[in-house]
C-alpha cells in the first residue's frame, strides 16, 4: 500500500490566509441553505419545513426564533412542500425564501406544480406576502439595489430521461419588489436553446446570483453543463415582460484530471485512512456546475463544478466520452464572454488526500458544491462548499489564471481517516466581508459551522 509523501503544492505553499472554526451549532431542524444579513450579525437558514434565524457573533451562532411552513403557502395543488432558496434584502428588513412542491402524487407522475417564494419580514419571521413562480424553485437571490429577486426554477420533474423531449424546461423567475414584499409580482423568462451543448430543450436552472450593481444574473445550468447570463435592463419599465431580458448562454466545458476513482467511499482504494496516491488515474468529466458567485468588480464569475452526469443519459462532448467523477474543481470564466479563465486543477482532491477525509471516488470524488467570493486583505478570495469531505476550500483568485488554494478547513473532525461517509454535507455557503468570516450550512448534520478567516503574518 502505497504512502502520502506530500501535502501537495497546493497546501505547502507559503499562503497568509487560513480559516478556523470556531463553532459548530447543531440541533436544527433544517439546514439545506442560508443567507446573511449585510451588517453580518444574523443569518438566515432553511430546510426541510422551517426557516431559523441565527445570530453571528464573533466565536458563536444563537438561534433567536423559527417559522415553520404550513398549508397557507403550499404550492397550489400541493399537499406536500419544501423550502429550499433563501435571500435577505439589502436593508435586512426581509427575506425571500423558494418553496417547493414535494408532494409524491405530483412528483411520480412527473407532474409537479409550480412553486412559491414567501417574504417573510426579519427579525420577527412574520410572513409579508407571496408569490407563485417557475417549478421547482431552488435558489433564491435578491438584488443589491433591492428593486427585484431572482429565482432558479429548476423543473427536474423526469431526471431519470433528460433526453426527453416532453421535459419541462426550467426558468428563470425575476420578482419585482419595487412595490414592496407584500405586493410582489413576477415574470418567467425562458432559457433559449442556444450554446448548451446537453439537453438544450431542458434547462435546468440550479442557482442564481446577481452582480453587485445589479445588471446582470448568472445561472447555473447544471445539467447543461453551461451558464446563463440574464441582462437586466436599467431603469427597469414600469411593467416586467420576459421579452425585455436578453439571454446569452455560455458552454463551460470539460477538464481531464487526475485522482482516486475507484470504488465507494470508505472501500477498497477509497478508503480515507489509507489513500494509496499510486492508483490515480486520469480522467475526463464535464464541469456540470451547481453553485455559482460573482466577484465583487463584476468581471468574473466562478462555479463549484459538482458534476452532475448519469449513466442512463450518456453524455459525450464534442465526441469525447466523459467519466462519472466530476471534474473536482472551480473555475473562473470572464463575466462577459464567458471564456474560461482558470481552474483549480486537482488541487481540491489533493487537499482532501492529504488530509484524511472523505470522498465518493468512483462519482464526483470530493464533490464541490455552492461558492461564495470576497475580498481579504486585498486578494479576492473563493470559499467552497466541499460536500462530500466535511470541509471548505479557500482559493485566490486574485489572478483567474492561477488559481491556488490557499486552505482546506475541516468541519467534521470525526471523519478524518475514519474510513466513514461526510455526516455534514455542507450545502450552503457565505462569505461575510463585513467580519471576514464564512458560515455554512450542513444539511445532514442539521448543523452550521462558522469559520473564522485569519490573516496570518508570512
Amino acid at each position: 500500500m502505497g504512502t502520502l509523501i506530500f501535502p501537495p503544492q497546493a497546501i505547502a505553499q507559503n499562503a497568509t490566509i487560513r480559516g478556523e472554526v470556531v463553532f459548530t451549532l447543531t440541533d436544527l431542524a433544517g439546514a439545506e441553505m442560508l443567507a446573511v444579513t449585510k451588517d453580518g450579525r444574523h443569518a438566515l437558514v432553511v430546510g426541510a419545513k422551517t426557516a431559523t434565524l441565527v445570530a453571528i457573533e464573533d466565536n458563536a451562532l444563537t438561534v433567536e426564533g423559527t417559522w415553520t411552513l404550513t398549508d397557507e403557502f403550499l404550492p397550489a395543488g400541493s399537499a406536500d412542500a419544501e423550502l429550499t432558496g433563501v435571500s435577505i434584502s439589502p436593508d435586512g428588513a426581509f427575506a425571500l425564501i423558494g418553496v417547493k412542491d414535494a408532494d409524491d402524487a405530483n412528483l411520480d407522475t412527473f407532474d409537479e406544480m409550480p412553486g412559491k417564494v414567501v417574504a417573510l419580514s426579519l427579525p420577527d419571521l412574520e410572513p409579508l406576502g407571496h408569490v407563485t413562480v417557475g417549478r421547482g424553485p431552488d435558489s433564491v437571490a435578491i438584488a443589491p439595489n433591492g428593486q427585484f429577486a431572482a429565482v432558479a426554477n429548476e423543473d427536474e420533474e423526469n431526471e431519470e430521461d433528460l433526453t426527453n423531449l416532453e421535459n419541462g424546461a426550467g426558468t428563470v423567475s425575476i420578482i419585482d419588489l419595487r412595490r414592496g414584499p407584500n405586493r410582489m409580482t413576477q415574470v418567467e423568462v425562458p432559457i433559449p436553446p442556444d450554446n448548451i451543448p446537453f439537453f438544450p430543450h431542458d434547462p435546468q436552472p440550479e442557482t442564481v446570483r446577481i452582480a453587485a450593481d445589479s445588471s446582470f444574473i448568472v445561472a447555473t445550468l447544471q445539467e447543461n453543463n453551461a451558464v446563463a447570463r440574464i441582462e437586466i435592463p436599467s431603469p427597469l419599465p414600469r411593467r416586467l415582460t420576459p421579452d425585455i431580458f436578453s439571454v446569452q448562454n455560455f458552454d463551460v466545458g470539460i477538464r481531464t484530471g487526475f485522482g482516486l476513482v475507484q470504488d465507494k467511499v470508505g472501500e477498497g482504494s477509497c478508503r480515507s485512512g489509507s489513500y494509496d496516491l499510486s492508483l490515480r488515474q486520469e480522467f475526463t468529466s464535464a464541469r456540470e456546475p451547481d453553485g455559482i458567485a460573482i466577484t465583487p468588480d463584476g468581471r468574473y464569475f466562478v462555479t463549484a463544478d459538482e458534476d452532475n452526469l448519469t449513466n442512463v443519459n450518456n453524455q459525450s462532448y464534442e465526441g469525447i466520452p466523459l467519466s462519472p467523477h466530476g471534474t473536482r474543481s472551480i473555475s473562473v470564466f470572464d463575466a462577459t464572454t464567458g471564456e474560461l479563465l482558470g481552474d483549480s486543477g486537482n488541487s481540491i482532491e489533493e487537499s482532501i488526500i492529504a488530509l484524511g477525509l472523505p470522498q465518493r471516488c468512483n462519482s464526483k470524488g470530493p464533490e464541490p458544491e455552492v461558492v461564495s467570493v470576497g475580498v481579504v486583505n486585498g486578494r479576492t478570495l473563493a470559499f467552497v462548499a466541499i460536500e462530500r469531505s466535511d470541509a471548505i476550500t479557500i482559493h485566490d483568485i486574485s489572478n483567474p489564471r492561477n488559481v491556488q488554494l490557499l486552505d482546506t478547513v475541516v468541519l467534521n473532525p470525526d471523519v478524518v481517516r475514519a474510513d466513514q461517509e461526510a455526516g455534514f454535507e455542507p450545502e450552503g455557503i457565505e462569505f461575510i466581508p463585513a467580519t471576514n468570516q464564512v458560515i455554512v450550512s450542513n444539511p445532514e448534520g442539521n448543523a452550521m459551522s462558522l469559520v473564522n478567516i485569519n490573516v496570518m503574518p508570512r
